[in-house]
């Protein structure tokens, strides 16, 4: 029987000669460095997926799924927020923020979001560049992640979406006309749990998308985002099994 180290070795080694992983530095037009993973099948691509982070985590929560899409042949990029994981720079400290009482934590939080949109267009052109002009490139955003995908595909071709324990749409008129406008018509796989707070947002945007491919996984409870991961060890694949699925050519 082999010992365990050599298990180990052989398995990285398989999994060295199917996927590439390397940290990413991207750099805005104001000068902050934005860190990312980015995740490369050894074959020829031009499928991408890029991965947005909750706002109690990190890029580091799509470690395994951005693995799995590896080996189903599309790159992957996870990029921590400005103010999240390495993407830091002084003026915010993300852990002692989580400290204060909730409505001391909404005061720098205007500060906090205003480049989201530019920097997560920023890691949305990178993918473009390695995928080129025909390529797909789909998102997909966990919690407070989420908010920024309808942003993004105001001007930019998303080719597949998920949500991730994100309260996608709002209970008013404007929330669901802008997702109707914006992402109604893209084929999204929608994940929460029936008692966490995200999920009635997330049953109303399943309502109102209309695209055929489009698909719904709920659990029983109230967990959120990345602990879903842990509960159901078949999850990851499952992610990565529908965006391979959806985005591959007719």
């Amino acid at each position: 029987m082999p010992s365990p180290l050599k298990i180990i070795l052989l398995t990285l080694l398989i999994f060295a000669s199917i996927s590439q992983a390397g940290e990413l530095t991207l750099t805005t037009k104001q000068g902050f460095e934005l860190k990312a993973d980015f995740y490369q099948p050894k074959q020829s691509t031009n499928r991408a997926v890029l991965l947005l982070h909750q706002c109690n985590a990190d890029r580091t929560m799509y470690y395994g799924i951005a693995h799995e899409l590896t080996l189903r042949g599309l790159h992957a990029l996870s990029l921590d927020f400005r103010w999240f994981g390495e993407s830091v720079k002084g003026a915010v400290d993300i852990k002692e923020l989580a400290k204060l009482p909730p409505e001391e934590r909404k005061n720098p939080w205007p500060m906090i979001t205003e480049h989201w949109q530019n920097d997560v267009k920023l890691a949305y052109d990178f993918l473009r560049n390695t995928v080129g002009k025909r390529g797909s490139i789909s998102v997909m955003g966990a919690s407070c992640g989420g908010g920024q995908i309808e942003k993004l595909a105001h001007l930019n071709p998303i080719e597949a979406i998920g949500f991730f324990s994100s309260a996608v749409v709002q209970d008013d008129k404007e929330s669901r006309a802008g997702y109707k406008a914006e992402l109604a018509k893209i084929p999204t796989l929608f994940i929460a749990a029936e008692q966490d707070a995200t999920f009635a947002g997330t049953q109303r945007a399943f309502a109102l998308n209309e695209n055929i491919h489009s698909q719904l996984i709920s659990y029983k409870g109230d967990l959120h985002g990345e602990t879903l991961l842990d509960q159901d060890k078949h999850l990851i694949k499952t992610i990565a099994n529908w965006f391979d699925e959806k985005t591959k050519s007719e």
